[in-house]
């Protein structure tokens, strides 16, 4: 994961690395739940770039909901760097021209650098025999999802 972004960020920064020029201001466009990580992943990568080129980078970020994020970016929002939830939101914005068609050949994995893992969690000896998606449309199977307001 960190090899895609950082080759990502490294090819974004170019020949723009020349010591003692003045910072790099990149801006992150992501989507909540990516708040933490990049605020750590950014500052690692900064001391690594700076370490390596002389060149500070400075990085800031807006998050929202990904779909959100897309329309800011379709609008108008001048993002250095689109790490969104969906490849539908970044769809629309390769509609848009703001990223070539064909973005997902890029990189390895569709140019996904991480995913997401879904859990099933079922009673104590699994008498239904839940393992995949198709078995969640069996006789007798109910589905229920935590309300975390109530938490």
């Amino acid at each position: 994961m960190k090899k895609i972004i950082t080759f990502t960020i490294l090819v974004l920064l170019g020949g723009s690395a020349i010591p003692g020029y003045a910072a790099k201001d990149f801006l992150n466009v992501s989507y909540d739940p990516t708040r933490e990580f990049y605020q750590e992943y950014n500052e690692e990568f900064g001391k690594f770039w700076k370490q390596k080129t002389g060149q500070a980078v400075n990085f800031k970020q807006s998050h929202g909901g990904s779909g959100k994020q897309a329309r800011s970016v379709v609008d108008g929002l001048q993002a250095d760097v689109v790490t969104l939830a969906l490849a539908n939101d970044i769809e629309e914005i390769v509609n848009t021209g703001l990223i070539e068609k064909g973005w997902q050949k890029e990189f390895p994995s569709n140019s996904a650098p991480y995913t997401s893992t879904i859990v099933f969690l079922v009673r104590k000896g699994n008498q239904k025999q839940i393992k995949d998606w198709n078995d969640l449309t069996k006789p007798g199977v109910e589905i229920i999802t935590p309300k975390p307001k109530n938490w």
